[in-house]
């Protein structure tokens, strides 16, 4: 149909516009007028044709329209009815077996984009009618002789007809357009009431036990039903009937037969793989060779050479899939396909953890651990992967006739494996979680693997008491969860290593600058490395710090966004937890007072919004200044002002909604935060007056961190400034913690505030002899060696006394920072000293030393030196 209405529409725009094109507007030969009659008629032919699709294709919406209704109908029957029985679920496990199959016999969710599409190509249709519509303006006149005739009337019939049947194509394809609409909201209410059922479901049924105990005739049934199973004629029947199909089918045998030839590609590329990973672990950790580069390689390929095996298995289940005449080929096709994805992620982790993969040669770990992780590897191969896909078949099959058999069986030994696999994966040591310091050793990790461990053995204990619906959907998304977070931890070393390759290459690069230095440094004279000014050398493992940082910031939202999106499909199973009341609030709706009762839920929400917000208070101050704010240019401070004020608002806003949860709103307490304000700052004046000093800190930035200031009789560097107290380390290494209202309402010198210049004066004596002109030249040239000495502002020597036979000079000059002021005063002094002795000067003695050492010679005692008085 479709493609012989794209012929007609191509046919009626080639007649209605070649007349157009070639400019004909009178028709005077009877011949002409004949071929066009014809294309007329078959023109209106075709459009005929099309009248009865498009009435064909209109009942068929009517009808599903009527299908889906019906259909809504019944699954909203079957939600009052699980609505209805749903408390009586746990008293009898026959009620709740009957409802599971009014749930197995719910329709599947109609596909929307089906109908868009539909829409779209009615909308396309409908334009082009009525294009063509008003190209019939453009068929040519008759003359006069052959417009009395026959022919004449019968091309000015067809021409009407034509119109006719084009109006009312588009009249009708309006209607396709608005019944089309009407399916889609009728889809649209389907979805939503089949997902209100599975909500129901998960509600009622999640924690509900959906096959008997294991009892002592468990072991009898079993064996009945694996005998039924493996030895029925009727499935292997089923299986060989399903395989025949395959293989004729054309689609599935091609995609077998293309996926075999992956498979063989694979083998065949084995070898250059391996010869890759030899040759890239043999450049790694050499400066001059090692890049990034070789580890998104490994990354890249190992991915690559594990698909194909985990294809072959999907394509086999997919095929099984499609034989909907077979059941147990169909449920079989499900396991198939649910283990797919699992096989990928062992093969994937086979290849990393190879002698020259990735864990080994690139992160660095060791060999005996990556060996002792994965000692378990072909029991996962060979034993999980089979009872994953006995679990899901057994789960599809039947309507779980053989769940609570063979499936509870199946699933109690692959929980077995998951121990010794877990287990053999923590004695080796391998890290969930990495500290700040970068160790595996923390209480969060022991917690992960505590959990980790024991949730196999409470899977088999849940099993045993009937509930495995309940432990089959929890255990497969924790383990879930775990490889989530592994994908993420291997994203984190694998950033770490590029860090730790950058680190290295400008490592090199300095030491191979240094070399070039001394070389020249042996080359060049002493008078022209004076002028050589010291650039301030970048801080690596600071800058490596930060940005790693950063990245476990970013890793941990996203770890957190995907564990939410992940459990969040399992909100209405924890939906009971409304129902436990703990204690009752009051409220006010629209002026009338409501009693509000607080449950368990709302508790355990207010414990994930706290717990979320500590951990954006954690991590988003960091995010944001080594992401964002080290970026912009802002004044110095601003940026440490702006992430702790990010981090006041989050932990406020995050409190707020914690409480709201609680029954604790803001309407409820201002009063009682107003009163405790008024009382608190009368009482706690100072912790007040301290707290709004920080905030007043923060914002106008009269100090700041790594600033070197003096208040009251204390000096000393800036190390933390706290809503509080502000940190000084003093000169002797000690810490003091001094209030922030000392900063505001206290006179403060801050040495580095704007410009960490400072001037040094140092006041030099000679004696009453010496040449006053020589001993500043002297001076100046002490000044000018001074590696420590800033050559703007210009260092000044002045004689600025004269007493008891002394003449004092000063030295002024000026240094960068606080910390080369007592290295400055050292140098200074010992050039001082050196050129004294090479020019025959002398210092000169206090007064009253001189005079005690004239006495002594002159009474012929012993002289004595006294210090300066």
């Amino acid at each position: 149909m479709w493609m012989r209405g794209l012929f007609c529409f191509l046919l009626m725009v080639f007649s209605s516009t070649i007349f157009a094109e070639e400019k004909i507007t009178t028709i005077d030969d009877v011949q002409q007028l004949t071929e066009i009659v014809d294309k007329l008629n078959e023109t209106n032919e075709d459009l005929r044709q099309n009248m009865e699709s498009q009435k064909i294709h209109l009942t068929s919406i009517i009808n599903e329209q009527t299908n889906i209704s019906t259909q809504i109908s019944h699954v909203q029957n079957t939600l009052a009815t699980l609505d209805e029985q749903g408390e009586w679920l746990s008293f009898s496990t026959a009620l709740g077996e009957t409802l599971r199959q009014q749930l197995l016999r719910l329709p599947e969710k109609p596909k929307s984009l089906a109908l868009d599409a539909e829409i779209a190509k009615a909308k396309v249709q409908q334009l082009n009618y009525s294009n063509v519509l008003k190209n019939l303006d453009n068929y040519p006149n008759l003359s006069n002789q052959i417009n009395a005739g026959k022919q004449g009337s019968q091309y000015r019939r067809l021409l009407r007809e034509q119109s006719e049947l084009l109006k009312t194509l588009i009249a009708g394809t309006d209607t396709t357009i608005l019944e089309l609409t009407k399916l889609k909201i009728a889809n649209k209410q389907l979805i939503n009431a089949i997902d209100e059922v599975n909500d129901a479901a998960h509600r009622y049924f999640f924690w509900v036990a959906d096959v008997n105990p294991v009892s002592l005739s468990f072991p009898l049934q079993l064996a009945k039903d694996v005998n039924y199973v493996i030895f029925s004629i009727d499935s292997l029947s089923q299986l060989y009937k399903a395989g025949i199909q395959i293989l004729t089918t054309p689609k599935t045998l091609f995609l077998l037969i293309l996926s075999i030839l992956f498979v063989v590609v694979h083998f065949k590329m084995r070898k250059k793989y391996y010869a890759f990973l030899n040759k890239s672990a043999s450049r790694v950790g050499k400066v001059t060779q090692d890049n990034f580069s070789l580890t998104l390689e490994v990354v890249i390929y190992s991915l690559i050479m594990a698909l194909p095996v985990p294809i072959l298995w999907a394509v086999f289940g997919y095929a099984l899939q499609l034989n909907w005449d077979y059941p147990v080929a169909v449920a079989l096709g499900y396991g198939v396909n649910a283990a797919a994805p699992i096989l990928w992620v062992f093969i994937i982790t086979a290849h990393l953890a190879s002698q020259n993969g990735l864990f080994i040669s690139h992160f660095g770990w060791s060999s005996k651990k990556v060996r002792a992780a994965m000692k378990y590897y072909q029991l996962s191969v060979w034993l999980v992967i089979p009872l994953v896909m006995v679990v899901m078949s057994f789960d599809q099959f039947s309507n779980r006739q053989f769940a609570a058999t063979i499936g509870r069986i199946a699933f109690i030994i692959l929980c077995f494996a998951l121990v010794f696999m877990t287990n053999s994966i923590h004695r080796a040591g391998v890290p969930l979680y990495i500290d700040k310091k970068g160790s595996g050793e923390n209480l969060l990790s022991r917690i992960v693997w505590l959990i980790l461990l024991s949730a196999p053995w409470l899977a088999i204990f849940a099993a045993c008491l009937g509930y495995l619906s309940t432990a089959q959907v929890l255990l497969g998304r924790l383990e879930a969860s775990v490889v989530i977070w592994c994908g993420l931890l291997v994203i984190y070393f694998m950033i770490r290593r590029w860090m730790w390759i950058q680190k290295r290459r400008i490592e090199f690069e300095r030491t191979k600058q240094r070399r070039l230095e001394r070389l020249q440094r042996a080359k060049t004279p002493e008078e022209d490395l004076a002028d050589n000014v010291d650039e301030p050398v970048i801080d690596l493992d600071a800058i490596s710090a930060q940005s790693l940082q950063l990245v476990r910031s970013i890793i941990m939202l996203i770890a957190l966004i995907s564990m939410i999106l992940l459990w969040s499909e399992l909100h209405s199973a924890f939906a009971f937890m409304n129902n436990i009341k703990l204690w009752g609030t009051t409220t006010i709706i629209n002026g009338t007072e409501v009693e509000q009762y607080i449950t368990l839920g709302a508790v355990c929400i207010a414990i994930l919004v706290m717990t979320i917000t500590v951990q954006l208070v954690k991590n988003l101050p960091a995010l944001l200044e080594l992401g964002i704010l080290q970026h912009l240019d802002l004044a110095p401070g601003t940026s440490y002002a702006i992430s702790t004020l990010s981090k006041y608002i989050i932990l406020m806003i995050g409190s707020m909604m914690a409480f709201s949860f609680i029954g604790i709103d803001w309407s409820k307490i201002q009063w009682l935060i107003a009163a405790l304000g008024v009382g608190l700052g009368f009482g706690l004046q100072e912790i007040f007056a301290n707290f709004i000093s920080g905030l007043i800190i923060l914002f106008e930035k009269p100090v700041r961190i790594g600033d070197t200031v003096t208040i009251r009789d204390l000096t000393g560097n800036i190390t933390k400034i706290n809503t509080r107290a502000i940190t000084i380390v003093d000169w002797d290494r000690k810490e003091i913690v001094m209030p922030n209202k000392a900063f505001i309402t206290e006179q403060l010198v801050n040495w580095s505030l704007s410009d960490s210049i400072t001037r040094i004066v140092l006041t030099i004596p000679a004696t009453i002899d010496a040449n006053s002109d020589l001993v500043i030249e002297l001076l100046q040239k002490a000044s000018d060696k001074c590696e420590y000495v800033l050559k703007d502002p210009e260092p000044q020597v002045f004689l600025v006394d004269i007493q008891e036979g002394i003449q004092l000079f000063e030295l002024r000059v000026f240094a960068a920072e606080m910390g080369h002021r007592m290295v400055l005063r050292s140098a200074i002094h010992k050039l001082i000293l050196e050129a004294y002795r090479e020019n025959g000067l002398t210092l000169p003695f206090p007064p009253l030393q001189t005079n005690l050492e004239a006495l002594g010679r002159k009474s012929g005692r012993r002289s004595y030196t006294v210090g300066t008085i």
